[in-house]
């Protein structure tokens, strides 16, 4: 390299480029920290990145969401820089609008379906009731583990001393269960 010739930032600014030693070694084209600025940064397309996550199939069958899956089974991808869950961008995206007081329900009961004719707003307690209806509850009422005689005798051997491990192993139940039963934070309604 010529060490006489001046060597002109190739991102624009038309400043000349400082010489140094290595510039024998190769030629630069930039000043340190001017090559970002050549490069054009592209708005982030949230939802060019929702469809190239969607398996998406005829209307009436489930599109299953292929990014992210929380453990519990319902997809996520980012937005804004914040967490949103697959299916509610799907309504937001179809339907222009997602109340915050309301949930996006499937119709299907499959968590990472986000085709919209799958999903509907409901109200918590339409939710809860729609899971009963299709036997979806975990534990339904009548089925849980202990009952309320056991919930007394829970929280009474608690009141006598009884550690709350040995009292979750007697019950087959975990300890953080045994300790929500005796705050009263489950099995409210008994004395």
């Amino acid at each position: 390299m010529d060490t006489n010739q001046k060597l002109i930032c190739q991102c624009g600014c038309c400043q000349v480029i400082p010489p140094k030693k290595s510039h024998n070694r190769y030629t630069p084209k930039f000043i340190k920290g001017h090559s970002n600025r050549t490069r054009k940064i592209k708005p982030f397309d949230v939802e060019k990145a929702f469809w190239n996550r969607v398996y998406k199939r005829i209307e009436n069958e489930c599109w299953g969401w292929e990014g992210y899956l929380m453990p519990n089974g319902y997809g996520q991808l980012k937005v804004k820089e914040r967490n949103v869950y697959a299916h509610r961008f799907s309504f937001k995206l179809h339907f222009g609008f997602l109340p915050d007081h309301l949930l996006v329900c499937h119709k299907c009961d499959n968590r990472n379906c986000v085709n919209p004719n799958h999903l509907f707003l409901g109200t918590h307690k339409e939710n809860t009731r729609d899971m009963d209806l299709k036997g979806r509850r975990v534990t339904k009422p009548g089925k849980q583990k202990i009952n309320e005689t056991d919930a007394k005798q829970i929280r009474a051997l608690s009141k006598d001393g009884i550690h709350v491990n040995m009292i979750a192993e007697k019950y087959k139940l975990k300890p953080c269960t045994i300790r929500n039963i005796i705050a009263g934070r489950i099995w409210k309604n008994i004395g």
